[in-house]
């Protein structure tokens, strides 16, 4: 299909340190799983590695699809096909923005559940979720640094980069011919701007729900649990994908798709697993940060991750309060709760963990190494900047970071905020015709911006906000505004947000559309918050621009000449790059751990610990009578384990990250045994370093998952598509 030779991406095996991986630690790109192949034998692996990995034939890297937002094609999670007609599993919290949209208030799935009974009863998500599959990977290193030296100064280096990915990637797809516009193609910077690679992946848009438990299973324990073990969540979900009568991609639903016929599915074991089985993930972890520079260590634990700690909290305290008092609050808010709760709680975890003995000082010795290896052998003209790099570029983002964060986890949380700052655009068009096309634009999608808006819990948000904004950052970089803003009001931001919240015309859809019909080429922003708004963005992209830029440029810089030297320091070593977005394979063993003194975890949780949780109304704990009810008669039907009980979730050493969520955790004979969901708070910071003793992925069981598709949700005709192996 595709013209351009393929090469092997070998190299990506000669990445940033100079000691070879432990056996279990690491996320490796498939291309080299062939060298690893011994080592997962050893471990207890069955097949062979063009079992796993193979671009001549089918395998089971073509049973995982990567879950891609609508229209921007970004990754979010992961996912497994399970059946011959284009059935696939994923997490529950991946599947949320879906089963959310598609709730009503008078139908509501997300708190009831839903099993469709046959094909006419699957309700289209494709406005949600599009599905990758991964049909090839090409190194392009080549082609994209031809010309382009070591020494280039960075954003000019950047830009060329840039143009050539974006010149190469169209030159890839027009190699498709007429498959083009059912591909994506991502062409990836690996070792920190070392090396490229390019992922075709065929994507399929008409995508439709078929079950999901109700919120009291998929998300069991809430928020309270998230990143906690022992566990009890029922974290799945589970959709089908549709293709035309040629099983290939439609721009869209249609209703004259069919079921696709996948190029595999994965077996399903019922045979149970027992401490020091053979453990498989395949996804696409998002990104990890292990060569993190030691004062980056530093500004993340003591400044950067607390105070986004703290700002998410208290928007999430106003989320919580009013959500616990109306169901249909909840419904509105649920999937905001979710995308905040999960990351607080990570930085959470990782400002605890940053800031204590271990990663500092790992990251201190190893840059204590490159620098003497440095010197040694001659190098300080191409690799001697970068210690001052880093150093430079940390201590300026110690200073001015923190807008950047504020911007992203406040004003974007804030939806008068984000509606205020929408419409300084309209205002800051140039012509009449841009200043149409604006106006026309945000329009179309104004109702959308209030579709999920409550207005106590905005103006409670806004005051959060503004709070935090004017507690927590410098405000000597403050507009005339801001700064007048406060004085009137002397530090009660309760009043300044209810004054924004009336006089602004991104506190309802009337006020923004009348608002959007005065605007003009070049007009005056008259709306408060949304001149707030534009000031504290000048002081991002004006005042501290170019500060910002020279920070950035340094420490891009660094990382990358770094990541270069380590490279030429060890070029025999074979470890894993850091995660990137692209799909990745981990292995170990089912292990229990030992979390802190004198408290020792099993490896698996059974249906007892719902019991033993429930908690009848409560916002976490919840679940329904008739659940508690089967589980105290011990209805397991033929998904109960050997030992009588019914296993929730099990716990593995396979080294997963943010974006594995919704991946297929597979035994040594490659079928599915669990989905993969979380990670255990004692290895949060686990991005920064893998912690063997202690790092443990969170699967739920996949007999508990056909248990409640079956035994509970009633909805035996999805277990007939499957192949159980027992």
């Amino acid at each position: 299909m595709i013209k351009h030779t393929t090469k092997v991406f070998a190299l990506l095996c000669l990445l940033l340190i100079n000691t070879v991986a432990k056996a279990d630690e690491g996320m490796w790109p498939l291309t080299l799983v062939a060298q690893l192949e011994d080592k997962m034998k050893a471990q207890g692996l069955n097949l062979s590695a063009s079992d796993i990995y193979n671009v001549n034939k089918a395998c089971l890297k073509d049973a995982v699809c990567r879950l891609m937002a609508p229209g921007s094609g970004r990754m979010f999670c992961s996912g497994e096909v399970v059946s011959n007609k284009g059935l696939f599993l994923t997490n529950h919290h991946c599947g949320y923005g879906a089963i959310q949209g598609l709730s009503t208030d008078a139908d509501n799935i997300l708190t009831n559940g839903f099993w469709a009974k046959d094909l006419s009863q699957e309700r289209p998500a494709s406005e949600h979720v599009n599905i990758g599959f991964l049909r090839k990977i090409e190194e392009v290193t080549a082609n994209i640094t031809e010309g382009i030296a070591i020494s280039m100064e960075e954003s000019a280096r950047l830009d060329a980069i840039n143009a050539k990915i974006k010149s190469y990637k169209a030159e890839l797809l027009e190699s498709l011919g007429s498959e083009k516009s059912n591909y994506q193609v991502d062409i990836i910077a690996f070792s920190n701007n070392n090396r490229y690679m390019a992922m075709f992946y065929e994507v399929y848009k008409d995508i439709r729900l078929v079950g999901t438990p109700p919120e009291s299973i998929g998300k069991f324990g809430g928020e309270t649990d998230n990143w906690r073990w022992p566990r009890h969540t029922g974290d799945f979900s589970m959709f089908r994908i549709y293709a035309n009568a040629d099983n290939k991609p439609t721009a869209d639903y249609d209703p004259n798709n069919k079921p696709y016929v996948p190029k595999m599915s994965f077996k399903i074991s019922m045979k149970g697993i027992k401490e020091g089985d053979y453990s498989m993930i395949m996804g696409y972890p998002g990104t990890t940060q292990r060569y993190t520079y030691s004062e980056g260590i530093r500004y993340l634990g003591t400044k950067e991750r607390p105070m986004r700690v703290a700002l998410r909290r208290s928007i999430m305290d106003v989320y919580e309060t009013y959500m616990k008092a109306s169901p249909s609050i909840r419904l509105m808010y649920s999937d905001k709760l979710a995308g905040l709760g999960n990351y607080w709680n990570k930085f959470n975890g990782e400002a605890h963990d940053l800031t204590k003995p271990g990663l500092y000082e790992k990251s201190k010795a190893r840059e204590t190494e490159f620098e003497r290896w440095v010197r040694d052998n001659n190098l300080t003209e191409t690799y001697g900047e970068v210690t001052s790099l880093y150093d430079e570029a940390y201590a300026e983002l110690n200073k001015i970071g923190l807008y950047g964060a504020f911007f992203a986890d406040g004003i974007r949380n804030s939806v008068v905020m984000s509606n205020a700052m929408m419409l300084t655009g309209a205002y800051k068009t140039k012509t009449k015709e841009e200043t149409k096309q604006m106006v026309d634009r945000l329009k179309s999608n104004s109702a959308n911006l209030f579709k999920e808006y409550y207005s106590e819990i905005e103006v409670r948000v806004l005051e959060q906000v503004l709070s935090h904004i004017y507690q927590d950052l410098d405000n000597a970089y403050f507009g005339e505004y801001m700064k007048s803003i406060n004085k009137k009001f002397n530090g009660d931001y309760k009043a300044m947000a209810a004054y924004f919240y009336k006089k602004s015309a991104g506190s309802s859809q009337i006020k923004f559309d009348k608002a959007l019909d005065k605007a003009a080429p070049n007009g005056k922003i008259k709306d408060p918050l949304a001149r707030w708004v534009n000031e504290y963005m000048d002081i991002i992209n004006v005042t501290l621009a170019d500060r910002l830029k020279v920070a950035n440029t340094k420490l891009a810089r660094a990382n990358r000449l770094f990541s270069a030297g380590m490279l030429q320091k060890d070029p025999n070593a074979l470890v894993a790059p850091d995660a990137n977005a692209t799909m990745r394979l981990s292995y170990g063993t089912v292990k229990s751990y030992k979390g802190n003194d004198a408290v020792n975890f099993n490896y698996y949780t059974t249906a007892n610990g719902i019991v033993e949780k429930f908690v009848p109304g409560d916002f976490e704990f919840d679940a329904p009578k008739q659940l508690i009810d089967m589980l105290n008669n011990k209805q397991f039907g033929q998904y109960a384990d050997a030992d009588g009980t019914l296993h929730t979730c099990f716990l593995s050493n396979n080294d997963i990250t943010g974006g594995n969520s919704g991946s297929p955790v597979l035994n040594a004979n490659g079928e599915l045994i669990g989905i993969a969901f979380d990670g255990n708070f004692e290895a949060i910071s686990s991005d920064f370093g893998f912690i063997p003793d202690k790092q443990r992925t969170i699967s739920v069981d996949i007999r508990y998952v056909l248990w409640t598709i079956d035994v509970w949700g009633g909805a035996s005709n999805l277990i007939e598509e499957m192949t159980l192996v027992k």
